[in-house]
């Protein structure tokens, strides 16, 4: 999904990825569904609970609060609060989907041909190939990533009280100017899409929590 042809001018997936980092400026859609909306600008993670956390589950559409019907027939509705929030696999659905025109699901969908709801669903189902998994031991070597390519995490082995499962989605950037395999994703310890390093290195090189974790690699 990235241009390889040069001159265009038209944003890719990097480009878009980009704009709903800190400080991008919001733009709001002329035409289409989504019209008179915010498709992109700063996005959030998601609102706080009464404990102080944020919750997860702002898809694509509840960025733009906006209902949205699925290919499958399914609608689901807006959500006020998740407005200019976006999760992990929300952003990662934003980016690809509603921006770059994949196909989406409205929950796990099986067929291939859709980007599931939830990055464990992507690891299996993305459409695309698979690039690399882990062995069971050590993340994939990961030697023919190229920029734009979606990086899976097991970034937390005791989520759902499941062991090895996926709960983490980033798009990966390219080298840094230190030759830091970089990429990014939307957490909740920077509140919404970034490539900081708070609360862990967004880096693949080390021994960080995502150098560490890093499960799949899959390319759409």
């Amino acid at each position: 999904m990235i241009r390889g042809w040069a001159g265009s001018t038209a944003p890719d997936v990097l480009a878009h990825a980009a704009m709903f980092l800190a400080g991008a400026p919001a733009v709001t859609s002329g035409a289409g569904p989504a019209e008179g909306k915010q498709v992109l600008g700063e996005a959030g993670y998601g609102y706080l609970d009464p404990r102080g956390d944020r919750y997860e589950g702002a898809d694509f559409h509840e960025y733009m609060n906006l209902g949205w019907t699925f290919p499958d027939g399914t609608w689901t509705g807006p959500s006020a609060k998740q407005a200019g929030n976006l999760d992990c696999s929300g952003y990662t659905r934003m980016v690809y989907g509603y921006h770059m025109g994949v196909p989406t699901a409205a929950g796990e969908d099986t067929s291939g041909t859709r980007l599931p709801r939830r990055s464990r669903d992507m690891a299996d189902h993305a459409p695309g190939v698979r690039v690399d998994r882990t062995d069971g031991t050590a993340p994939p070597a990961a030697t023919q990533l190229q920029p734009g390519d979606l990086l899976l995490f097991n970034a937390d082995s005791g989520d759902d009280g499941v062991s090895a499962t996926v709960d983490h989605v980033g798009i990966y950037l390219g080298e840094d100017a230190a030759g830091g395999r970089r990429f990014l994703s939307s957490r909740k310890t920077v509140d919404g899409p970034t490539m900081s390093d708070l609360g862990g290195a967004s880096l693949l090189d080390g021994t960080g929590t995502y150098a560490r974790t890093l499960h799949t690699v899959h390319r759409i």
